[in-house]
């Protein structure tokens, strides 16, 4: 009877990922910002697209929501352009070092928006207008696979 059940489970459970995926696997080959109602802009584009954020002393909470080891919030520190520290900001792990895929400064997740961009996959980064800093950058490493998808929620960003 169980395998019965995981038998019908199965094609609900397809289903189910693959309205996750998003339904246009090409790459833009432009920038093409977008207003949305809070005044941010989101823009998807091609390699080298996506503007460096100049302070090199910094810090700011990073969250990474991607199929990994979830740690919550991350206070991050960053000195002369490379992370100093970069440590859990709740839950039980409270004060313990970040994960070296939360050790990140602003300009490597922005990096990594570009070199997704440049090879199969593609970046959403939101930058609300005004601001130094972008808010948001979601990568798709892979066109059309699953699991390797991954956001970046940026907050609190204070510089030196």
């Amino acid at each position: 009877m169980r395998c019965f059940h995981a038998a019908l489970l199965a094609p609900v459970t397809l289903l189910a990922l693959a309205a996750c995926s998003s339904g246009d696997d090409s790459a833009s080959d432009a920038t093409t910002p977008s207003a949305d109602p809070t005044g941010s802009t989101s823009t998807t584009g091609a390699s080298s697209a996506f503007t460096e954020f100049a302070p090199t002393d910094y810090t700011y909470r990073l969250r990474v929501l991607c199929y990994c080891p979830q740690t919550g919030p991350v206070d991050v520190t960053v000195v002369d352009g490379a992370v100093s520290t970069a440590v859990i900001a709740g839950g039980p792990t409270k004060g313990k070092d970040a994960p070296d895929f939360a050790r990140l400064t602003i300009n490597d997740i922005l990096d990594a928006a570009d070199e997704a961009e440049a090879g199969d996959g593609s970046a959403d980064v939101t930058w609300p207008s005004g601001s130094d800093h972008p808010t948001s950058v979601a990568i798709d490493r892979i066109a059309g696979a699953i699991d390797d998808e991954v956001t970046y929620t940026i907050r609190a960003v204070q510089v030196s």
